[in-house]
């Protein structure tokens, strides 16, 4: 027992450390953080370097300044329509020139700053007033030209007033604008007549090629004429499927002749294959009732189905070669079709079908 205690008390071997000194693994801890410091310090230091280095390097982007976009100068819609108070304001005018007082103190209500004019003998009698311009000229000021019928020429007809053309064209200023939930209106002046519109040129037409008379298009076009305009029945067997077409408010013809009956398309009158499509434009002559007789014209599309032609649309006549109205046209669609003309018929019928309450 003594040999083991004194064998105790003896010096650390080689390989034991000596007591109270740290282990190896101790220094682990005190070198990790020393590495997160250094790295901390790093990255510190790299964001100003970083930014040096982006200011050093040249810029190899070209960079544009877009153009100032320069839009002309648009009035706003209006909201008022200065037609209808132009041509009351105008027709008083020309009332109250004469013994009219009514007419004169309600234009001097409406316009106290035109002046009245004053009638000799004979005053102009109005028959009918029909704005046929109108034009903006600022934010809220309007010039309206005005046609008016008159029954007989002011003055006397001895002289030379007696040659004045019965209808006659007059311009008024009129201010316009919006004042709270009623617009207001103002006639700064007086008319001043000016001259007649000018009448364009005839335009040429795309119905340029002549239907043969009894061919069986010519029959199609004569009977759905004659049924539509009242003088026989029904147009329903003459549509194709379904296309409706609103009956007219009164049906009073006796009898429809066809005058004329032009295409576009060159067709020889047969239906031919199915989906073969035509335009035409018939003239013609209605006898009403009581022996009266009304030039009409009527522009229709056909589509040939089953060896018999059926009407797809009622245009205006103003379609270009295409089947695409210049103006509002009316049209209906119906039956469908694998050539490109009826496909474009049937698109310029859309807008149309609703104007004239053509509908599937």
């Amino acid at each position: 027992m003594s040999a083991s205690l004194r064998r105790d008390r003896r010096g650390p071997t080689k390989d034991q450390p000596c007591a109270g000194s740290p282990p190896r693994a101790r220094s682990l801890p005190v070198r990790r953080a020393a590495v997160m410091r250094t790295a901390v310090w790093l990255a510190v230091a790299a964001g100003p370097l970083a930014l040096v280095a982006s200011c050093a390097r040249p810029d190899t982007t070209v960079r544009t300044t877009p153009a100032p976009v320069t839009r002309s100068a648009e009035l706003p819609a209006p909201s008022v329509t200065p037609a209808g108070y132009a041509e009351l304001v105008l027709g008083l005018w020309l009332r109250g020139g004469g013994q009219d007082t009514t007419a004169a103190d309600e234009l001097h209500t409406m316009a106290p700053l035109v002046p009245m004019p004053v009638w000799g003998a004979k005053r102009p009698v109005v028959e009918r007033l029909a704005a046929v311009r109108t034009a903006r000229q600022a934010k809220n000021a309007w010039s309206i030209t005005i046609a008016v019928t008159f029954k007989e020429p002011a003055g006397d007809r001895t002289d030379a007033t007696a040659a004045a053309p019965s209808v006659r064209y007059f311009a008024l200023p009129v201010l316009a604008k919006d004042a709270g939930s009623m617009p207001a209106f103002a006639v700064p002046a007086a008319p001043m007549e000016v001259a007649a519109p000018r009448v364009l040129e005839e335009t040429a037409t795309p119905y340029e090629r002549q239907v043969p008379d009894g061919s069986a298009l010519a029959s199609t076009v004569a009977e759905f004429l004659s049924a539509y305009l009242g003088a026989e029945g029904g147009v329903e067997r003459y549509l194709a499927p379904g296309v409706r077409l609103p009956a007219l408010a009164a049906s009073s013809f006796a009898a429809v002749q066809v005058d004329e009956l032009r295409a576009v398309q060159a067709t020889g009158g047969r239906p031919g294959q199915d989906g073969t499509t035509v335009r035409v434009q018939a003239m013609v002559t209605a006898t009403d009732a009581a022996g009266g007789q009304w030039p009409l014209s009527y522009a229709l599309a056909f589509t040939a189905r089953a060896g018999r032609w059926e009407v797809t649309a009622l245009q205006s006549g103003l379609e270009d070669t295409t089947g695409k109205a210049k103006t509002a046209s009316s049209t209906a669609h119906g039956a469908p079709s694998s050539s490109a003309a009826t496909a474009q018929s049937v698109v310029a019928g859309e807008a149309a079908a609703r104007t004239w309450g053509i509908t599937r």
